[in-house]
């Protein structure tokens, strides 16, 4: 009897995983690739993984640029210990190696989030793009050796999610907190 009121005490304190604290963009062009974030940065930012087929491929990491605003991205080669709370980014990220940074532009259905104007703006799917993914990831591929996957000989995984890159991943539901530039 004191062993499960100790058992229910402790799974007590244990906090529930919040819906709304996940995000998932799903490429528009190839839906097997996914970002997943979880809020952990303020407005606008949070990390978490860029996904093939619901695996890990990257770390995956958005935040709001200091001084000029807008937001920008990171992708890095994936490592769990990349997602472990309580360490620095330094030593979250040490055996990682960086894949591709650049802008995280926010739409609002086709309108850019940054600079539409109250006036102007419509309600529409919370979009992203980066514009820089596709070739940086392109470019971090290696050259294809005899008998293996490469930059010349991709494969279906690689062919997926550089298709995917080059493309908008929209929404598919807890998203808003990391569209600093959106409105609903």
């Amino acid at each position: 009897m004191k062993r499960l009121l100790l058992l229910s005490l402790l799974i007590g304190l244990i906090p529930p995983v919040k819906a709304d604290s996940l995000c998932t963009l799903i490429s528009e062009e190839e839906p097997d690739v996914t970002i997943t974030m979880n809020y952990v940065l303020g407005m606008g930012g949070g990390r978490g993984t860029l996904n093939y087929k619901n695996k890990p491929a990257f770390y995956f990491q958005v935040g709001i640029l200091n001084g000029y605003g807008g937001q920008y991205y990171e992708a890095r080669s994936f490592s769990p210990e990349s997602l472990v709370e309580g360490k620095t980014y330094v030593e979250r990220t040490n055996n990682t190696e960086k894949i591709s940074s650049g802008r995280f532009m926010n739409f609002v259905g086709n309108q850019l989030g940054r600079v539409t104007s109250k006036e102007e703006r419509k309600s529409g799917k919370l979009r992203a793009l980066m514009p820089t993914l596709a070739k940086d990831y392109y470019y971090s591929i290696p050259f294809t050796e005899k008998g293996q996957y490469g930059r010349q000989k991709l494969s279906k995984k690689m062919k997926t999610i550089l298709d995917a890159s080059e493309g908008f991943f929209v929404n598919s539901g807890g998203c808003r907190k990391f569209f600093a530039y959106g409105w609903d």
